[in-house]
């Protein structure tokens, strides 16, 4: 039979009606699971007190621990957010965060989705063991689950601390990639908008 002559309709059906077309489908995403997996991450850091820039007042912001108070001269709050951006599902992720040595978080708190998302701290900073290192599990951390921190930073120096000093890891196999929010994407349009000089003239 000449091929111009085969009914090729029958034949594409029972091609993707069949067994062959089902297994190439999930060795594809067999495939997809198996490279390393992507997780999103975004930190946002601010200044909360800094005594340099209220040099006038010398003053200092005191909080209260369980058995004293502490002093801090300057302090920045953050937020931390992490997604699961890939393909597989984890019923326990061990998350890690470090900061430079001169850099504490003395506090650090979850931002809970539902009763199901859990967070257990193996380490837990707080006023009482302010920390530059530590890890944490998350139970469980499926795709497209979303798990956030608010945080409590100081620095013992006169050094600016920048979300760029907080690193995040993990002994997963993942790469970890860059959500961009919207503040982000609000300063990348500023850096593109020059506005020219604007002169007023009164009357």
């Amino acid at each position: 039979m000449e091929i111009s002559k085969l009914n090729w309709i029958p034949l594409i059906i029972g091609f993707f009606s069949g067994g062959a077309f089902g297994a190439l489908i999930k060795q594809f995403f067999d495939n997809r699971r198996n490279h390393i997996q992507s997780i999103g991450q975004t930190i946002e850091i601010k200044s909360f007190y800094d005594s340099d820039v209220n040099s006038l007042l010398t003053s200092q912001i005191i909080l209260s621990g369980d058995s004293k108070e502490y002093k801090f001269s300057k302090l920045y709050t953050g937020t931390i957010r992490i997604l699961n951006s890939g393909l597989t599902d984890y019923s326990e992720f061990t998350l890690g965060i470090t900061c430079p040595e001169n850099v504490k978080i003395i506090y650090i708190k979850p931002i809970s989705t539902d009763r199901h998302h859990n967070v257990v701290f193996i380490q837990t900073p707080n006023l009482e063991n302010q920390i530059s290192s530590f890890d944490l599990i998350l139970k469980p951390f499926n795709r497209k689950d979303i798990y956030s921190f608010d945080i409590l930073l100081t620095t013992n120096d006169n050094t600016e601390i920048l979300p760029e000093d907080i690193q995040l890891s993990s002994p997963h196999p993942v790469k970890w990639i860059e959500i961009v929010t919207t503040s982000k994407m609000i300063l990348e349009v500023a850096k593109l908008i020059t506005i020219g000089p604007i002169s007023f003239r009164l009357r």
